[in-house]
């Protein structure tokens, strides 16, 4: 029999590769092969003058002679207005061309399992509010409904605690969160190092829950960075022995890169290699060895370190602490990363499932509980085997699909309540004068890594002597410079009574709820002149605008097919 029609798979979108799996007869994560043989997409588009798209392999290879009008690392834009530049010479706005890649993944998984129209789609635990909801957008262009935007490294956690279950003798097929939390390591560090973008986070698992205990990171810093030192000090030498840049010249420039990627690869196997290339007639081969690669990446690798121990830091805890370092992302590869986490944790660093798969398939179990979550008794998964639930399902919280972007507050399966908590990965705060410093600042209310829902209050003061209107800027942030952070609303309180006092108090109460909504509200306390508001991500786009992108991305790959 056919798979149902309905079925949500999980998509890993990333930076430099992206994948797409579900769960199978069986109750096995599985991902799925492109129409390449690959289990892995390369994140690249290439839209020619003919309007002709290629994505994936295909697109990565004709790169070097088509420079101009090829895409790739656009996911470190998500959330800027425009990739960071044209493409054949119009501009593109990065959840575009990210639908591209959704939409060359969706027609991978319609080919092996039918009607595929709904996925569970991750990105960075470091991702703001901005980028999240342009991934999501990228999800609608491309023609999908968005189940649930999760967090790299909790889909990676929840991966690595079902194989655990597995490797117990645990049953795949019921997919009871509750059994899997048992045998699952008490606490995780996920090192989420990926081609574009770095996540550490915490995540403790008992056998209730499921709980995000901090994550920080950086969203420039991945695999790219470390194939740009390799690629840099190939195009340095070149310079220096023949007067000529192959930078200078695009299409060179980018089979350079490729050539500086493979390095980094034959470095993590061998301790040397050969990069060769040639430009304008001459020809250049280095021998580059590991320890001189992890010479020019030393500062990449202090990076990762200090977010590592900051995070530790932050958590209050210490490594005795640490059951368990899961390592995710292709780059984790590299001895460099094993080396360094294993110096400052004094433990082996874990990579039993392949790094660049475990998002994905923890995108697929999440995807597949939701399922369960919307059955009044079973799902079926391919016609003969079911997902098993409780009669009582029907009464559980609504499908994450009404609010993504976090983690339902908890979950019943098999009749029993298991909570998965999350955390803020943003500090948020509102713009205010401070007086002793006479200048404009951020002034956090809710700290990042606060575990969600939440609810904070602080009382400040008018800035002026009958103040007849209230203006409260709200950042996501965690300078204390109100300019380097991002503003995600405001809130203002209007027809303050006559006559109020400079520094009449004013209270602010952020409730950030378990659905990832902002709550804000503003009360004058003398007269009680009160306003509301409530923050939800809002698109860059207009419906009818996505609606539109949807439809001219549709045709495109049609016509690709």
């Amino acid at each position: 029999m056919a798979p149902p029609a309905g079925r949500i798979v999980g998509i890993d979108l990333g930076t430099t590769f992206s994948a797409v799996a579900y769960v199978d007869q069986d109750g096995h994560p599985v991902t799925i092969e492109n129409r390449d043989g690959e289990l892995v997409t390369p994140s690249v588009v290439q839209v020619r003058p003919d309007r002709h798209i290629l994505v994936g392999r295909e697109a990565m290879l004709n790169a070097s002679q088509h420079p101009q009008q090829t895409a790739f690392n656009f996911k470190r834009d998500m959330g800027e207005r425009f990739y960071r530049r044209k493409i054949d010479g119009r501009d593109f706005a990065p959840e575009a061309l990210s639908a591209l890649v959704l939409k060359q993944l969706m027609l991978d998984a319609r080919r092996v399992l039918g009607d595929v129209r709904e996925a569970v789609i991750t990105v960075p635990a470091y991702f703001g509010d901005k980028r999240r909801q342009t991934t999501e957008d990228a999800g609608r262009i491309a023609g999908l409904r968005v189940a649930d935007i999760l967090n790299e490294p909790t889909a990676a956690a929840l991966a690595n605690a079902f194989r655990e279950y597995l490797a117990r003798g645990g049953d795949a097929v019921r997919l009871d969160l509750l059994a899997v939390a048992a045998t699952a390591p008490t606490t995780t560090l996920v090192f989420d190092l990926g081609g574009g973008t770095f996540d550490v986070t915490i995540i403790r698992i008992d056998s209730h829950q499921f709980e995000v205990v901090a994550t920080g990171g950086e969203v420039r810093l991945g695999g790219v960075d470390f194939d740009e030192r390799l690629q840099n000090c190939f195009c340095d030498e070149f310079a220096r022995r023949h007067g000529v840049d192959p930078r200078d010249d695009p299409g060179t420039n980018l089979r350079v890169r490729t050539m500086a990627e493979l390095g980094k690869r034959a470095l993590s196997l061998r301790e040397q290699t050969v990069l060769v290339a040639e430009h304008m007639g001459r020809k250049l081969s280095l021998a580059v060895t590991r320890a001189q690669f992890e010479e020019l990446c030393a500062d990449l690798l202090t990076r990762a370190q200090l977010s590592t121990e900051m995070l530790l830091e932050d958590s209050m805890l210490t490594w005795d602490r640490i059951d368990e370092i899961l390592l995710v992302g292709g780059a984790t590869r590299m001895p460099m990363i094993h080396q360094m986490l294993e110096r400052i944790s004094g433990k082996k660093p874990n990579m039993a499932t392949a790094p660049d798969q475990i998002v994905a398939h923890g995108a697929a179990i999440h995807a597949a509980i939701l399922q369960m979550q919307r059955s009044d008794a079973a799902v079926t998964v391919d016609g003969s085997r079911t997902l098993t639930s409780d009669e009582n399902l029907a009464e559980q919280a609504s499908s994450a699909a009404e609010a993504p972007g976090v983690f339902k507050e908890s979950v019943v399966l098999a009749g029993r309540k298991v909570s998965l908590q999350n955390v803020n990965a943003h500090s948020l705060g509102v713009v205010v004068r401070a007086s002793r410093e006479n200048r404009i600042v951020n002034s956090q209310i809710i700290p990042r890594n606060t575990p969600l829902p939440t609810t904070r209050t602080r009382v400040f003061g008018t800035e002026a002597p009958n103040q007849s209107i209230i203006r409260l800027r709200i950042v996501e942030g965690e300078s204390r410079d109100p300019r380097a952070c991002a503003q995600i609303g405001e809130c203002v309180v209007r027809d303050l009574p006559e006559g109020l006092p400079q520094g009449a108090p004013v209270e602010v109460t952020f409730r950030y709820d378990g659905s990832g909504r902002l709550h804000v509200k503003a009360v004058e306390l003398t007269r009680q002149t009160s306003a509301e508001v409530c923050i939800e991500r809002v698109s860059g786009f207009q419906p009818q605008d996505l609606d539109q992108l949807a439809e001219s991305v549709s045709r495109l790959m049609e016509t690709d097919q």
